[in-house]
This record gives structure tokens, sequence and C-alpha cells, in this order.
């Protein structure tokens, strides 16, 4: 599957899915999954768990760029806070936070009793060296791909040995979800510009499992960190298995060679034919919509724009394009996520209500060609640019056009090489645009919506301004009350306005051997989210 994103987001949480319900499930996927993990019983301690990595170039969490390593980094190293089964924030080596006076930073109280895998102690000083490496940003290194969560930064006070002050350049653009990037061992460098000169594998963190053995290149070995300030696991040992590619991933697993790895592709039913692998789905990262030059006349009409939205069938599309494995959404927010506006669920396949509001706005088809005109005999015709090298994008694109011409509406798909969307996109050379963007762990929607980014990501040239202050305010919220009522706010106004028509996010899945039990809940920022209360059955040891 070709997946080239309009990577311009501001904060994309690396190369993979991050930052994307509840508990997963086997197999089956809907609007609104069902959300289940298979219960435990009589876990036992013991065993070990294969997980394939691909090839790769750095096991440095800072300047690592591969997804299986991203993951495979999260059982070794630790941030400050870690994002729970709601994407929201919770302690990790920070035990609190509170917001400063007035509201640029933050201020984290560090767990105390926490030490490096080799024993040194863990502090503050970790903590401001990470963030000092971070914002050294080496352009010869390509820098890091958690660069941008620090960005924002401009001082840190290191308060007493385990507790720390973080200012911002403003109160906006300083979420709390930002800061789970991984903590590195300053006492292993003199400076932070030797993270990047003399890139090496520190093979040192905080996390539940530390590196027992590294034997080039064919395996890793984890052992459980008896000292870790959470001690509920069951599983003693991990081997990462280096492979290839994610292809060769899945084949060790169909082998027996390894215990479970992401599905390559959207057809993982055809996994339920060996008995000995279950698959566990989530929703990721990857969101798909509709945007409207709201330069042109025709796509800047909300009627249009409305009428588009219930004359689309996105339950067709799902199943027949994804085999069932996209969620529907009505705006950007990950349907994961604590600051998901469950009221925020508007539009679906109204046909009839789309040709009232189309012929209450003067649209009629008096040549009786399928095709509406206006009072001026224009035709109701639309342009949709759409990059070919996406096959389940060019797919949706024709249902979309086929959907959209029963009520009237003629769509003119545009299949285009990947060079040319991006200038047409940047230049505004379409009326509609099919595209996607892959969302962070960062909630913050300004970089899509706010008129501050017309001209750059805020490519649909869209302007509202009480959106503009919605989006400011829901940055700005600290306590998780007002957050939740700012985002809500936002959702709304995003949902009557229609600036994008989102369509779905969509799904991936985990194919897991059948003696790995226990709660089995991958997430888009961590596919081994649960993996404390996974264990073996005995006779797989």
């Amino acid at each position: 599957m070709s997946s080239k994103r309009i990577n311009m987001c501001i904060i994309l949480l690396l190369l993979l899915s991050m930052i994307f319900f509840g508990c997963s499930k086997p197999v089956e996927d809907s609007e609104n999954p069902e959300q289940s993990t298979e219960k435990v019983t009589n876990p036992m301690k013991g065993g070990e768990i294969v997980l394939p990595i691909t090839q790769f170039n750095t096991l440095n969490p800072i300047l690592n760029r591969n997804e299986s390593i991203f993951y495979f980094n999260q059982l070794i190293y630790d941030g400050l806070v870690f994002l729970d089964n709601k994407l929201e924030a919770q302690p990790a080596l920070a035990t609190g936070w509170t917001g400063t006076e007035n509201g640029d930073g933050w201020i984290f109280q560090l767990r105390d009793n926490v030490s490096w895998h080799d024993g040194q102690p863990f502090t503050a000083e970790d903590v401001r060296f990470t963030i000092d490496v971070l914002r050294t940003n080496s352009a010869s290194a390509g820098g890091s791909i958690y660069s941008g969560f620090v960005k924002n930064i401009k001082n840190v006070t290191v308060l007493g040995s385990h507790k720390i002050a973080i200012e911002t350049n403003s109160a906006a653009g300083n979420q709390i979800e930002k800061f789970q990037f991984p903590i590195i061992p300053k006492h292993k460098y003199r400076v932070p510009e030797d993270v990047f000169k003399e890139p090496k594998d520190i093979l040192v963190g905080t996390g539940r499992y530390k590196v027992e053995s590294y034997t080039k290149p064919s395996h890793i070995v984890l052992k459980l960190n008896e000292n870790y300030w959470d001690t509920s696991a069951y599983v003693p040992r991990i081997v990462g298995k280096i492979v290839p590619d994610l292809e060769t991933a899945l084949s060790t697993v169909e082998a027996n060679e390894a215990s479970l790895s992401k599905a390559t592709d959207f057809d993982w039913e055809k996994y339920e034919e060996d008995k000995t692998l279950k698959t566990y789905a989530y929703t990721d990262w990857d969101y798909e919509f509709i945007g409207f030059n709201f330069n042109k006349n025709i796509t800047s009409d909300k009627v249009i724009r409305t009428a588009i939205a219930y004359g689309i069938d996105r339950h067709e599309i799902v199943n027949d394009v994804y085999f069932g494995h996209a969620t529907i959404t009505d705006t950007p927010i990950h349907p994961d996520s604590w600051l998901k506006d469950e009221s925020a669920q508007k539009y679906g396949k109204e046909q009839d209500k789309a040709k009232k509001l189309l012929a209450d706005a003067n649209w009629k088809d008096e040549n009786k060609d399928g095709i509406l005109e206006n009072e001026l005999n224009q035709n109701l015709s639309l342009k949709l640019l759409v990059n070919n090298d996406n096959n389940h994008r060019l797919e949706a694109a024709d249902k979309i056009a086929a959907q959209l011409k029963d009520i009237g509406i003629e769509v003119i798909v545009e299949k285009v090489n990947w060079e040319e969307y991006q200038y047409r996109l940047n230049a505004g050379g379409f009326d509609m645009i099919l595209g996607g963007w892959k969302m962070s762990v960062d909630p913050d929607l300004s970089f899509i919506f706010h008129s501050a980014y017309k001209g750059n990501t805020n490519f649909i040239a869209y302007e509202n301004l009480q959106l503009d202050q919605q989006l400011i305010e829901a940055a700005l919220a600290k306590s998780p009350e007002s957050r939740k009522q700012k985002y809500a706010d936002v959702q709304k106004t995003i949902l009557e306005e229609i600036p994008y028509y989102s369509l779905y996010f969509e799904n991936s899945a985990l194919v897991v051997k059948d003696y790995v039990k226990g709660e089995i809940d991958p997430k888009p920022h961590n596919i081994y989210n649960s993996i404390g209360q996974w264990y073996v059955l005995e006779e797989s040891k």
C-alpha cells in the first residue's frame, strides 16, 4: 500500500502511526467498534516473547527513525509522562505536574527512587540534558523525530534533584502530551552535541525492560528491570529478532519464530485461517478527509459542502476499500481520545436531505442530464484532486464521484503524481482534495484550521475568527475540565462549518500467536501499550 501523506504537520509522532479504540478487539471494525480485550485468568510469570524488528541504523531513541525500533525503545526508555488508553497523559518519570503562574510552562515533580539500568541515579539533570539535546537539533544529523516537541521551550530550570521547571515561549502550544519523549542519561555523554556528533547505541534507559545482550545483526535480548517503579509484569524476557522488513516480520510469526507483528495491509481476516493466530485491531493516526478550497466560490459555499457531507456514503467506502477496517469520524480528533466529543457526530448518507439543500439553493436539473445547474445555467461540476500512488485513495475517489452523481453533482477525479499533487495543493489548484494527515499525540488542530497557517498547512485557505479564538483557548487550557470543554467547542464549530469533510481514521492490527495472553491492547502511539499485563502460556516456554 502506498501511503504518502501531506507531511507538513508541525508535530508528527515519527514515521509511524502516532499518536491511534479503548481496548482493542479481535478483527471486527465499524464506526463504533466494540471494545474488548481477552479476559486475564490466572496469569503466570515466565517465558519469553519474541518481537520482530526491522533492520535499523541506530537504537538511540533520539536519533532513531525506524518504526519498529520506536516501539521497541518504549520498553527500554520512559518519558516524563505516558499516554493511557484514552490518549491522556499519566505519570511516568514525573509523578505530577502543575502549570506555572503565568500559564507558560510546567513544574514537574520527578520520581526519587529511579535508577538507570547501569545503576546510576536518575535526576532532573537528565531531563534538562535530554531537552538540550532535542533543542540542539543537529542539522548534520537530520535532527530528532522529537525535536518538534521541545521547539516551544524557552528555558529549563532545575529546582532540585527531582524537581524541574520548564518555561515555554507562550502559554499556547505547550500541551502536556508533548512530554512523553524518551529521557536519556546525561552521564553517558559530555555535551548535548555529542549525541549527534558521536551517535551510538546507549542501551541504558529507565524503562520496564533493560538490555541483557545485543548480538549484531541477529537479535537484542531484554530482561525485566526488577527495580522498575511499576512492578506489574509477567514476562521476564523479550527477544528482539532483527528481520529485513515488515513482510518478513509477519512471516516469522506465521512460522512460529516470533510472537507477534503488525499486519501489512487491511486484509487481516486471512489470518483467521491459522488457529494459532489472533488479530487485535486498533485505530491508527492516519486521518483521511476531503478538503474544500475556500478561494473558490463554489466550494466556499456552505450549502454545497453540507450537501456533499450528506451525499457521501462513508460506510460503503470503508467496507469496499478498506475491508471494513477504518473508523468513521466527523472531526480530526482521534476516536480514542478523551478529548473526543461523542456528540460531534452529525453526517451520514442522507441523499434526500442533500437534494433538498441543493434545490432550496436553486440548483436544478432543467435539461435532465443528471447534473444540476444554477440560474446562470452553470453545471454543478467539481474537480477532486487525488494522488495516483495511493490505491486506496484512488478507489475512494471513484466511489465519492459515483455517490455524488446520485445527488446531481458532477465530480471529475484528477489523478496526478505526487509531485504535481503537492504543487497544486500548495498553489491552490483544486476545487476539492482527497488527502490525509498523519495525526500526532498533540491534539492541537491549529495547524489545519487557524487562519495564521493560511498559505502553509492551512492549504484550503480557511478563515474563521471564531474558530481561531476557540483553537487558542483550547491550546491555553490547562485543567482537564477546561480542556475538554474547549475542545468540544472546537469540534462543534468544525462540524457546523465543514472546512474539511472528515472521512475516517484508518485502522491497523497486531497479528499475535495464541500463546500470548492477557490484555493485548495496541494503541497507535505504542503497539506494546499494555505489555505489563501480557503473559505466556506455560507450554510455549
